[in-house]
């Protein structure tokens, strides 16, 4: 990852007039209230010591250019949906311990992953529970770095042959953990998916 071209882009994009508060009349197209949530601006990088004690922590070494970007870009902020999360923070809060413990399991999933929920007082021989389905486990070995909000999330492998990978956790809609392909098909990862999103909203918004 090119940080100083990244650094550039996120200034060209930040330097617009944001309205104060987003309501009814700043909605439509030709807004960018993704953009306005975190006016691309980067937290504080996070250091080399705290990336390394969530490592020890947790059990895993995170994909290097996570890692670099966290230490010399920000320790979250401008990026995707709502923004990249601080590293292990989530939505609001910390992320859960469910999710965290799991880290070093190796992340199962290869494919689409739907399995049916339970409607309620039916029991369809093909469903499972609620709580099934949205269990930390079907994401073990990943972790939430972004939202789109909903409880839609933007999940990075950090455990098995998929470390690296950037998924997409659309449980809360009924469509179940998802990859995120490129346009040949291939699955993205966390580099590669920062700068698609980066390159994209530098065209639409600048025009360059």
């Amino acid at each position: 990852m090119d940080f100083d071209a990244i650094r550039e882009k996120l200034a060209a994009l930040a330097e617009r007039e944001w309205p104060e508060n987003w309501g009814a009349r700043e909605q439509g197209e030709t807004t960018d209230f993704y953009g306005w949530s975190h006016h691309y601006r980067m937290e504080p990088t996070a250091s080399e010591h705290q990336v390394a004690a969530f490592e020890q922590a947790h059990g895993v070494t995170l994909p290097e250019d996570y890692r670099k970007f966290l230490i010399e870009l920000g320790n979250g902020g401008a990026g995707p949906g709502y923004g990249i999360f601080p590293l292990g923070e989530g939505e609001e809060e910390q992320l859960p311990q469910e999710l965290l413990q799991n880290l070093s399991t190796d992340f199962s999933l290869i494919d689409t992953w739907n399995e049916s929920r339970l409607a309620v007082g039916r029991g369809d021989n093909d469903s499972i529970p609620d709580e099934d389905y949205y269990s930390c486990s079907v994401i073990a070995g990943a972790i939430e770095i972004a939202t789109d909000g909903c409880a839609l999330f933007y999940l990075l492998v950090v455990s098995g042959p998929g470390k690296g990978q950037i998924w997409f956790d659309k449980r809360a809609d009924g469509e179940g953990v998802v990859p995120v392909r490129d346009e040949r098909g291939a699955i993205l990862t966390f580099g590669p998916w920062y700068q698609r999103w980066l390159d994209d909203a530098f065209r639409r918004w600048t025009g360059g």
